[in-house]
């Protein structure tokens, strides 16, 4: 009995192996008929040195801490194929590699509708986000950008106040003397967390405050649960990067501690979602740009004082649905957070190493603003005018894009316009279901693409502006206060 459960099993293994591989050769017989028909040829193909390239899964599972994946692992490989676009054969798909500019073009702009984010990706945040903008895809996409769009007119971003509140609190974080070392990413960490949190929930987390307390005089019980927040939401953050390494496997891991950071978060998002829902007006208004009218209350002090805008009641004018509002919150606090954070700290550690930019920049800033004291007000409109601000910004961007590496599926077979032939310049076809990982980053890096020279942070007076300036995700990295932080940080002082 027991061999002929052997004997089954062994035949259904050997039956679904000739089926899979039958099934992949006639794919991609197909994918070469429809190839030759659009005059594509093959690209480059990186060579797996163990069946199936399992090797790179436990290269992938194996960085060490302090690694930098960017430079030791994806620059690295584009320098070791010298081509800007190549195919992975991996044990169970393959995926195709580009760095090339047409096509990312391609598959952003131009055969946009041919590609989307994946099931994987939704599934892999699911835990912790929910449905939302930066997850969703097709309709679901449509839905969610149509809603968040109108929040970021520039009547909407232009309130500054809370910045420079929680600025001149980021201070007091920093070292008194200028000869002590400090890592100031942790410290803008907070200071993107806190602004992002008032900006849409309209109450801070205040973990800038948190931390100084903690070191002053022990940490107040009061900002427990902000801080019990802060911890879960890096947390999760951190756990999700590790499965991503898992590519598809990243079901595999899923402890309880991860799934219980991902409920505090949900829970302090959903908290402020009731409090909206429970102060607003209960009649949505389809895309309304304005913030939703509160229920009856006192009459202001000052009657002329400008509402404080927050994001989360403006919402609520479009849907009232409690989970697509608290996960819309999280959507938009894990973009806030990280990439401005970012944004930020590669513009600071640009400048400190080049002070003769640093000392020009600091001397037009000045000129155009006037020196400034904690309580000298700044607009949008201002800041927005100083263009060499913006243009040190966008440079920044340039050499650190906040998304450095993403990736695209395809939904139905179709065509890129580079990397096909020996020289890398003809069409290659991308297969129905075939992932396309695309590396922002490997556009400065590899010599093959851009010459070194241009890593330098010189481009500010001639800044390519191009691109779609819609972008949610770059559009909320770029007003939650970049701007002013440079010019009060510029002001400060040497």
């Amino acid at each position: 009995m027991t061999t002929s459960y052997f004997s089954g099993a062994v035949l259904f293994l050997t039956v679904w192996i000739v089926y899979a591989w039958v099934k992949n050769e006639v794919n991609w017989m197909r994918l070469r008929r429809f190839g030759r028909k659009n005059g594509c040829e093959e690209p480059k193909v990186l060579k797996n040195r163990l069946p199936g390239g399992i090797e790179r899964y436990w290269g992938m599972l194996k960085f060490k801490k302090g690694m930098d994946i960017l430079e030791d692992h994806v620059h690295a490989r584009y320098l070791k194929m010298g081509v800007g676009t190549y195919r992975i054969f991996n044990p169970f798909h393959s995926l195709v590699a580009t760095s090339d500019p047409e096509n990312m073009q391609a598959i952003l702009a131009t055969n946009f509708t041919n590609f989307e984010l994946g099931p994987s990706r939704s599934q892999n945040m699911f835990e912790l986000l929910g449905h939302g903008i930066f997850t969703a895809d097709g309709e679901a996409w449509a839905h969610y950008r149509q809603q968040l769009k109108p929040q970021f007119s520039r009547d909407q971003i232009s309130d500054l106040e809370a910045a420079n509140h929680h600025l001149q609190i980021l201070y007091r974080a920093l070292p008194q003397k200028s000869s002590e070392e400090v890592d100031l990413l942790p410290l803008l960490l907070r200071f993107t967390m806190d602004v992002s949190t008032e900006f849409l929930f309209g109450k801070s987390v205040n973990s800038q405050t948190t931390a100084l307390q903690s070191i002053d005089s022990g940490n107040d019980t009061e900002l427990q649960a902000e801080e019990k927040f802060v911890q879960a939401m890096s947390y999760s953050q951190d756990y999700i990067i590790f499965r991503v390494r898992l590519f598809k496997f990243w079901w595999l891991a899923r402890s309880q501690k991860f799934l219980d950071a991902c409920q505090i978060c949900k829970d302090y998002s959903a908290d402020f979602v009731q409090r909206a829902l429970s102060s607003t007006s209960p009649k949505p208004s389809p895309f309304a740009s304005t913030p939703p009218s509160p229920k009856p209350s006192s009459p202001k002090a000052n009657p002329e004082e400008k509402e404080k805008y927050i994001l989360l009641n403006a919402l609520t004018t479009q849907t009232r649905n409690p989970t697509e509002l608290r996960d819309q919150m999280l959507h938009l606090l894990l973009a806030g957070r990280d990439t401005t954070a970012a944004l930020l700290a590669w513009t600071l550690l640009l400048l400190s190493r080049n002070p003769t930019r640093y000392t020009k920049y600091r001397s037009i800033i000045l000129s155009h603003f006037g020196p400034l004291s904690s309580s000298s007000p700044l607009s949008f409109t201002t800041l927005k005018a100083c263009k060499p601000l913006t243009h040190i910004l966008y440079e920044t961007l340039r050499l650190y894009p906040l998304v450095p590496m993403n990736s695209r599926v395809a939904i139905r077979d179709t065509v890129l316009p580079v990397g096909g032939g020996s020289d890398g310049k003809k069409p290659i076809v991308v297969r129905r279901g075939e992932r396309v990982t695309y590396k922002q980053y490997a556009l400065n890096e590899a010599s093959f693409v851009i010459a070194r020279f241009l890593q330098k942070f010189e481009r500010i007076e001639a800044v390519d502006m191009s691109g779609e300036d819609g972008m949610l995700g770059k559009k909320l990295s770029l007003t939650m206060s970049p701007h002013e932080v440079k010019v009060r940080l510029f002001a400060a002082g040497e």
